[in-house]
């Protein structure tokens, strides 16, 4: 069984789609390799705030050895007046308490066992032989502590981990951006493409039918002619074929306007005008059709094109729709000024762009030239007209031209 080809419409959304999918993607994968590295960073920072209080405290723990529980004081003042960028204090702390102290001892310290000597066993209150010390004579595990207040900037520098986090989440921001402006860009380049070809396949559909509309128009006039002559005679048997021939012909005539029309439609004359006034005025020409929405909606476009496009909008629900439930929407749209036109018909057999293209229709007797017309009107303005389903059933053709505010 073969496999079915993704349309036009999912090949444009993907274009559209997948480079803002990747670019989340990076981006998520850019601020979650920033935090790890951010991580790594402050635990290194810590680890190596650690080792030097560390050496220090050992440093610290000798001097104290040696200079006795009299010369604490001192010695640790001294101590953290050396170290003033790495140390706010410093003290010696024993089962009751702070022995000696000296600086600010606040907030969380480094601590380590103090391995003192037996000139610190009536600190803690053991005599000899009661061992409060570990190692050099001691008989047990030391009761003091050796502790270090680091200074408040010590070892707490983040600017490196944040600004590499920060820096992550700017760069995947810019990214997201970057891929949603490109995105914009490519479904707007595909968008005009599109526009483009669609113009020339039209352009060269109409140069060839207005060249064909020329060459008939000649022979049309000289049948026609001619059959009203005879039909023109009441005695002629032919009379009545004749009266057929010129009607048909008429309708021809029609056609062949239309396509002339379609062809070169003339210059719009742009002026601001009331789109929900116009909508009001033609609902009411047409009998019967209800106007919902705001009172009054400012529009930029040709107000002959307007109420022509609405009044073919009009016809063509109302041929699918014989209930003549047919209803008129006004509203502003950001920039844009809209004018919807529901029904409750059988809705849309084909596909709603194509039913925009030359002698394609559903409309009982239709020429296939309404809708193509209509658009080409509208959109000489600046405008369009579309088709989509309504909700519940039935068609909604749509009809947006430039606010009049803009």
């Amino acid at each position: 069984m073969e496999r079915a080809q993704p349309s036009e419409t999912t090949r444009d959304r993907l274009l559209v789609i997948a480079p803002v999918a990747a670019a989340a993607v990076l981006a998520v994968a850019m601020v979650g390799v920033a935090l790890v590295a951010a991580s790594t960073l402050r635990e290194r920072d810590a680890a190596v705030r650690d080792g030097v209080l560390g050496r220090a405290g050992h440093e610290l723990e000798s001097r104290l050895r040696e200079s006795g529980p009299e010369g604490a004081t001192e010695v640790l003042g001294a101590f953290v007046l050396e170290r003033r960028g790495t140390l706010a204090g410093a003290a010696v702390a024993g089962p009751a308490g702070i022995v000696a102290s000296a600086g600010a001892t606040d907030g969380v310290p480094f601590e380590m066992p103090g391995m003192l000597g037996r000139d610190w066993r009536d600190v803690i209150g053991r005599g000899p032989g009661r061992g409060p010390m570990a190692g050099r004579g001691g008989a047990g595990p030391s009761l003091l502590v050796v502790r270090l207040y680091p200074a408040a900037a010590f070892g707490r520098e983040t600017r490196l981990a944040d600004a590499l986090l920060l820096g992550a989440v700017v760069a995947g921001a810019g990214l997201l951006g970057f891929a949603f402006f490109a995105a914009r860009g490519l479904a707007e380049r595909r968008r005009a493409e599109l526009l483009e070809v669609e113009r020339q396949r039209l352009d060269a559909l109409a140069l060839a039918g207005a060249g064909l509309a020329h060459r008939i128009r000649n022979p049309l006039a000289a049948i026609k002619g001619t059959a009203q002559l005879m039909a023109e005679e009441p005695a002629s048997p032919a009379g009545p074929r004749a009266a057929r021939i010129v009607e048909a012909s008429g309708r021809i005539e029609d056609l062949v306007s239309q396509l002339l029309r379609f062809a070169r439609p003339p210059e719009p004359v742009a002026e601001p005008f009331d789109l929900a006034a116009l909508a009001r005025e033609v609902a009411g020409e047409g009998g019967g059709i209800r106007v919902e929405g705001a009172t009054s909606v400012r529009a930029v476009g040709d107000t002959a094109y307007a109420r022509e496009i609405l009044e073919e909008l009009i016809a063509n629900a109302r041929a699918l729709d014989t209930s003549g439930d047919v209803l008129l929407s006004v509203r502003e749209e950001g920039d844009r000024s809209v004018v919807e036109v529901l029904d409750r018909g059988p809705g849309l057999s084909v596909d709603p762009e194509k039913a925009f293209d030359p002698y394609v229709t559903t409309r009982p007797a239709g020429t296939g030239l309404g809708l193509p017309i209509v658009r080409a009107l509208a959109r000489t303005s600046g405008g369009d007209v579309t088709l989509s389903a309504r909700e519940g059933g039935g068609c909604l053709a749509r009809l947006s031209l430039p606010g009049g505010g803009h």
